[in-house]
């Protein structure tokens, strides 16, 4: 009987585990997802995806460029709107991101931008055609303005593509005039504007090959000359540019540290 009771006991144990691990362990367990694989981002450099990118760049320019054309009709009392939007423009590529392949576009067509609307604020100034910093202002945007298209030819061929929405104002470089000094880079280099006569000093700008600055004055061994690049003021050395004129005639000026408006 003793037997008996023990079987019934240990077979009621063993039946109640049972039910215990049926209770605990779910019958239909929620299969795991597998996890997703990362996404590779897209190479905004690669050929398929350049011409998109290259248009947002492109757009900002042609869009400054019919600014350009019609500030060329506009009188000169209302010249300041075309000017604005201009401006306007140029903040907006300023603030545009652009991949590591574009920065030298974004680059040339800034310092075209830049070019440009400070030939206008010039012109406002004194419409004179003769006027130094006007023709050498307007000489200087004419420059910029094909690097510019340098710059978009050479990085959409290397990928096999080509642009063919960049309009050129074609305006004709003007000629210089005979009064003053007209300082001019005729190398294939360009020549670095600094804040001092000394080859050690800061660069502020360039004078890049074809462009033209004006004269203002020269230190006293006469082997730096102080000139205004586009608003710019600054030091080249006589070495590495050419003169309109003998640079003897012009002043001698203190070369105090200089400071880019």
């Amino acid at each position: 009987m003793k037997k008996t009771i023990l079987f019934i006991s240990i077979a009621a144990m063993f039946i109640s585990s049972c039910s215990l691990i049926e209770n605990i362990i779910p019958v239909d367990p929620t299969p795991i997802p597998p996890t997703p694989m990362p996404t590779a981002t897209p190479d905004p450099c690669a050929a398929e995806n350049l011409l998109d990118e290259v248009a947002k760049v492109q757009d900002l320019v042609n869009e400054f460029q019919d600014a350009w054309i019609a500030a060329n009709s506009t009188p000169q009392v209302m010249i300041i709107m075309p000017i604005l939007e201009m401006q306007a423009v140029r903040r907006d590529l300023q603030k545009l991101d652009v991949p590591a392949c574009e920065e030298a576009i974004k680059t040339a067509s800034l310092n075209y931008m830049n070019s440009t609307i400070n030939y206008l604020v010039f012109f406002m100034a004194n419409p004179d055609p003769t006027d130094e910093n006007l023709i050498a202002s307007q000489q200087n945007g004419q420059v910029l303005w094909q690097v510019v298209l340098e710059e978009f030819n050479k990085l959409l061929t290397s990928a096999g593509l080509v642009s063919e929405e960049l309009p050129d104002v074609g305006i004709t470089p003007p000629q210089t005039t005979d009064s003053g000094v007209i300082v001019g880079n005729e190398s294939t280099q360009g020549v670095n504007v600094r804040s001092q006569p000394n080859i050690n000093a800061g660069i502020i700008s360039r004078l890049e090959p074809g462009m033209q600055a004006i004269g203002l004055a020269r230190n006293e061994p006469g082997d730096w000359l102080l000139v205004n690049l586009d608003g710019v003021i600054g030091w080249v050395n006589t070495e590495t540019i050419t003169t309109s004129a003998v640079i003897e005639d012009l002043p001698i000026s203190d070369p105090d540290p200089l400071i880019e408006d």
